[in-house]
């Protein structure tokens, strides 16, 4: 991938859609507009969250006692992407109404299971953000 002609990137991946993910990132952090790059940071660190936590909870290697202090650090990580976008005038795109649904599915999740099985759904409007982001 050429930006620009300022610099190339290659990526090591093979499975198609992951390099075509990174390849998106790629573009994105190149772009020039850094509340972009910024916001895709976020929400892949949460969207990288919760896909550590799912398989965690799904190998019994988390504490079903403890599922407050999960959803506190996970709402954290939600939040964080949402304030970006709004400092940033970029709470309007696409999937932002979706990522406050998902934050008010963790805010009143009782158990830890229905946190984890948020996963695929955040990692859904995490390629619908992406994709209005790169388009804006």
């Amino acid at each position: 991938m050429t930006s620009g002609d300022k610099f190339e990137y290659r990526t090591t991946i093979e499975d198609e859609h992951w390099r075509n993910e990174e390849l998106q990132w790629a573009r994105i952090l190149s772009s020039g507009e850094p509340a972009k790059g910024m916001v895709l940071l976020y929400i892949q660190k949460a969207c990288t969250a919760f896909h550590e936590f799912e398989p965690a909870w799904k190998k019994g290697a988390l504490d079903k006692s403890q599922v407050d202090f999960f959803r506190k650090r996970l709402v954290k990580r939600i939040k964080h992407v949402l304030v970006t976008m709004e400092n940033n005038s970029l709470d309007t795109v696409k999937g932002t109404s979706e990522l406050v649904d998902i934050l008010h599915s963790v805010e009143t999740a009782k158990t830890i299971k229905e946190i984890a099985q948020l996963t695929e759904k955040l990692h859904a409007v995490n390629h619908v953000l992406l994709d209005s982001l790169e388009e804006k």
